[in-house]
This record gives structure tokens, C-alpha cells and sequence, in this order.
């Protein structure tokens, strides 16, 4: 079946995903004509502490827009097996009612002990599905906590998700997540302490937004701005300057319940808002480059780092022994880890067959 006329082929799709995932033969003429497909859909990143309702809000906002006849996929990124490597979950059982959609995709992907929350691949996948025509990709994050950053660069929107009922969700949220949410929502808000949980984001986000929850023009004058911290900066280049910008973006926080679709509505306005917003100031154009910046630095690292993975590996002489021979010679005292580095990189896998003992400090 065609990839972009009619209903995907879903078997020949996933066949494809696992090819590309797992680097198997041909791999690279598949991404290659991904890539030259360069029509990106609009990506959309929800991550937030295990157990707040991830599965079942992505599961909603598949539905909803998928009830249309949008082409919509779903990359739920799960923990890796610490026995097979693959994901833990296996297949997504709380994919209830956008499963039973012919034009929404399900595809549980395996972290693979990439450091992040994400799947090392998911850029080459992005790029696979918007070729057999998905117009929107829903990205699930494995959730373990406050790394779960890196979404953000792969996200066209990013949504953050509190709940009212583990403590004190804007402490929970801290240290990353809450300098990457483009939009916030409350899940579970049919239980109390829903209200204080929102209010205790919003009193955070006024620390540093100046400007009301939704795009405003004309230029905002505080008497006083914010301390202009890395994190701040941050949020700036992504939102908006309140103080200089003539349209400043404020994440809005949003109270869902996606066990019931209470809200659901609401959050899928908030997201196109922003994406709208994103293309109109030319900050999703930057997503895009960024995405794809970053997923070059992720395949440079790999194969720079490579080589020295595994120590059992190489043979005599090979790159797990010149690696073996700098970590004696820099717990002699003889050298340190930036000369091992400058020596690897500038003369590879030989750079101690010399003396790495001569080294300059």
C-alpha cells in the first residue's frame, strides 16, 4: 500500500520503524529518503513523573484529533529491559480509544539506555512516519523524573504534566521540567488539591512571565525584569522577550482529567496555539534546525565514542587497549583525562602506542 495515499500499511510501517531503530542493513537509504521527504509533522512532546496520566492523556489527544481522519503516530519511549534491551511495557494497553482508530499508529520504543527520555532514533523516526504521510507524532517521554529534558529539542510543543497528588508537584517538577513546558497541564483535576497544584505553577511561571497565559502584542515595561539567569535566557528564546518582544508566549496551565476527557479539548487549542505561534515568529523553523543539530551531535558522539565501548573488544593493540593504557598512565600521575582525550582524537585508535607518559600537562 502506498505511504501516503489511503491508509498506511501499518505492518510494512513497523517493519520499517524496527529497521531504522535497530540500524539493520539499508537503514541509511530508508533515512535518506525520509529526510529528502522534508515535510516534518507537527511533533508534540508530553513527559511529566511516572504515573501522572501520560499513556491515557496522549491516548485522548490521539482520538481527538485523529477523529477527523488526521494521520496521527504515537512513539511512546519506554525503560529498558535491563534483560532483552527492549521496552519495558512492550505494546501500550492504555491506547484504548485511539487504538481502535485505522489512522492513529502505536509504536512502544525502547530508551535503550539513551540518557534523556527519549530513544536515540526518535529524529529518524519523526522523519519516517511524516514520510508515509502522519501528519502529527505524539512523543511520549519514559517519565523517570526531572532528566526528562531532552524533549524539548525534539518537540515542536512540549506539554508538562502535574498531578494533585504526589506532594508537592512544583518541587517534583523542578530542576529541568519546569524550563520546558510550552504548555502545562494538571491531570487528575477531579481530585483535590487540583486548584492548589495549578495555582502553585502559575505563582512560579509569574516569577518570570510578565504577560497573561496566551499570545500578546506590544511590548510589556516591568519596572523591574527578572534576574537574567542561563534558565531565564533559556525560556526567553523560546517564548519570548516580555521586556523587549512585541508577542511574548506564556505556558498556560491547564486542568484535564483524561480519564473522563475533562479538558482534553481545552490542552489539543492550547497546543495548536503555540505551534501556530511558533511558525508565526519563526521560533518552529529553529525547533526544526535544532532537532536535526542535535540528532548530528547524537550519531557524531556515537561514533567518536564507539570504538571504546566495550574493552572486550578491538584485539591487540585496538581502540579498547589504547583507552585501557591512558587509564593506567593517568592513574600513574603521568597524564590526565584532557591529554588522553587530545591524544585519541588528534592520532585515533594509536595514540599511545608512543609514550602517553610524555605527554605535556
Amino acid at each position: 500500500m502506498s505511504k501516503n495515499n489511503g491508509l498506511t500499511d501499518v505492518r510494512a510501517l513497523s517493519r520499517t520503524v524496527s529497521l531504522v531503530e535497530n540500524r539493520g542493513p539499508g537503514y541509511r537509504d530508508v533515512l535518506r529518503a525520509a529526510y529528502a521527504n522534508r515535510q516534518w509533522p507537527k511533533v508534540i512532546g508530553v513527559t511529566g513523573p511516572p504515573g501522572s496520566g501520560k499513556s491515557t492523556l496522549i491516548d485522548d489527544l490521539a482520538a481527538r484529533w485523529g477523529a477527523d481522519g488526521s494521520r496521527i503516530a504515537i512513539l511512546a519511549v519506554d525503560s529498558s529491559s535491563p534483560f532483552s534491551g527492549g521496552a519495558v511495557l512492550g505494546d501500550r494497553i492504555r491506547m484504548e480509544r485511539s487504538g481502535e482508530l485505522p489512522n492513529v499508529y502505536v509504536r512502544s520504543l525502547s530508551a535503550r539506555g539513551h540518557i534523556g527520555g527519549l530513544n536515540e532514533a526518535a529524529c529518524d523516526l519523526i522523519a519516517l512516519v511524516g514520510e508515509f504521510g502522519f501528519e502529527r507524532v505524539l512523543l511520549e517521554t519514559v517519565g523517570a523524573g526531572q532528566s526528562d529534558v531532552e524533549v524539548t529539542g525534539m518537540a515542536d510543543c512540549t506539554a508538562v504534566l502535574a498531578v494533585p497528588d504526589f506532594g508537592d508537584s512544583v518541587q517534583a517538577l523542578k530542576a529541568g521540567t519546569m524550563e520546558i513546558a510550552d504548555v502545562y497541564a494538571v491531570n487528575k483535576s477531579d481530585r483535590p488539591g487540583a486548584e492548589s497544584t495549578r495555582q502553585q505553577i502559575e505563582g512560579t511561571l509569574g516569577i518570570v512571565y510578565s504577560s497573561p497565559a496566551d499570545v500578546r502584542t506590544g511590548t510589556r515595561s516591568p519596572a523591574q525584569p527578572p534576574p537574567t539567569t542561563p534558565g531565564v535566557r533559556a525560556l526567553m528564546r523560546r517564548h519570548g522577550d516580555p521586556w523587549n518582544d512585541a508577542a511574548v508566549w506564556r505556558p498556560p496551565v491547564v486542568p484535564v482529567s483524561a480519564r473522563n476527557g475533562q479538558g482534553i479539548g481545552d490542552l489539543a487549542v492550547s497546543i495548536d496555539r503555540f505551534v501556530e505561534w511558533s511558525a508565526q515568529t519563526g521560533r518552529l523553523r529553529e525547533k526544526r534546525e535544532q532537532r536535526v543539530r542535535d540528532q548530528v551531535l547524537r550519531l557524531l558522539m556515537r561514533r567518536l565514542l564507539e570504538p571504546y565501548r566495550d574493552s572486550g573488544r578491538g584485539g591487540a593493540g585496538g581502540a579498547p587497549d589504547v583507552l585501557a593504557g591512558w587509564v593506567k598512565v593517568i592513574l600513574t600521575g603521568a597524564a590526565n583525562p584532557c591529554d588522553a582525550v587530545d591524544a585519541l582524537l588528534a592520532d585515533g585508535a594509536c595514540a599511545v602506542r608512543g609514550n602517553p607518559a610524555a605527554v605535556k600537562r
